[in-house]
């Protein structure tokens, strides 16, 4: 199996790019196998779900026979909507919104064969995103692409101490983006201790701009609504981690809480707290752990779906 890179053409004619793990499938499992799509966090591209050999999302999704793609959000990569960069106030619902009517259904219609429906695996600010197009899909009839279940984590609403004191990010890198040194963003998505120096000495291949407008969202819009009125509207299935030495948020069980009380309409919501990990879970010491229960979840909303559609209950899983 390789993973590569794709590009392809939306609705509107903008691109999207990312990268691609497709397992030849399970002989006769379609109904019961989710096409898992991970959405980046800040600072990262779609690369941030294939570090190296050791720290990637491949080996489970080959483990599993579980396709996965992941796609460079909006101004990072080659993913290039036609509008300008949305302003701070707009920008999670207008980016969301994309995700949900354009690149999803796109990536459902490429890589969904054999597959019942999508799984979204979101991380930090890509959890914006995830969380939005779920909302929008819970309150479609006829949606372009099946929801299975959306799992998220490094992002919530109670900022810690040092990340609360930090400025309004302002770009130095073109007019709208932010360029952070890899070593010193090293320091907030990890901890000492928590990362191989292999993944290390990717960070600056790993390092990309990030949208001001996106940056400073967080804390000037998401914060203070994203519960009421976008996850409260989520009914699939929801996993939401946090990681204790998370630095940009309050990694602690009473904020898991909060967040995970916030998807009340959810059929299913599990709520983890991770002892001793760091914001990027997904390129740390934590990282095959967290991918397994990811797509261990995964696998378990596509069977829960594919019993909900039975009738009368006459599948027995």
């Amino acid at each position: 199996m390789q993973t590569f890179k794709f590009a392809c053409t939306l609705a509107d004619e903008a691109t999207v790019t990312g990268i691609c793990s497709r397992p030849d499938p399970a002989t006769g499992e379609a109904t019961r196998t989710p096409l898992v799509i991970g959405i980046h966090g800040g600072g990262y591209n779609s690369d941030y779900f294939y570090g190296d050999d050791k720290y990637t999302v491949e080996i489970h999704s080959k483990m599993y026979t579980v396709p996965f793609v992941a796609f460079d959000r909006a101004y990072y990569g080659g993913t290039r909507p036609p509008q300008t960069v949305p302003n701070a106030a707009d920008y999670p619902k207008d980016t969301g919104t994309y995700v949900h009517r354009y690149i999803l259904p796109k990536l459902w219609a490429e890589y969904g064969d054999h597959c019942s429906g999508v799984v979204l695996l979101c991380h930090s600010l890509g959890c914006q995103q995830g969380i939005v197009a779920a909302a929008l899909h819970a309150g479609e009839t006829d949606p372009a692409y099946p929801l299975l279940g959306l799992i998220a984590s490094g992002f919530g609403h109670r900022s810690s101490p040092i990340f609360a004191s930090i400025p309004p990010m302002e770009a130095n890198h073109g007019p709208d983006h932010f360029l952070q040194p890899a070593g010193m963003k090293d320091q907030s998505m990890f901890r000492p201790g928590t990362v191989d120096p292999s993944v290390l000495a990717l960070s600056e291949q790993l390092n990309h701009p990030i949208p001001v407008s996106e940056a400073n969202s967080t804390r000037a819009v998401w914060a203070s609504k994203w519960r009421d009125e976008w996850a409260a509207r989520v009914t699939v299935p929801v996993m939401f981690a946090w990681a204790e030495l998370d630095f940009f948020f309050e990694g602690t069980q009473e904020h898991l809480r909060e967040c995970v009380e916030a998807f009340r309409s959810s059929s299913r919501v599990d709520g983890s707290w991770v002892q001793g990990a760091p914001h990027c879970m997904e390129l740390s010491y934590w990282s095959q752990g967290w991918y397994a229960r990811c797509f261990g979840f995964a696998l378990e909303c596509a069977v829960a779906a594919s019993v909900k559609d039975a009738s009368l209950g006459k599948v027995s899983c």
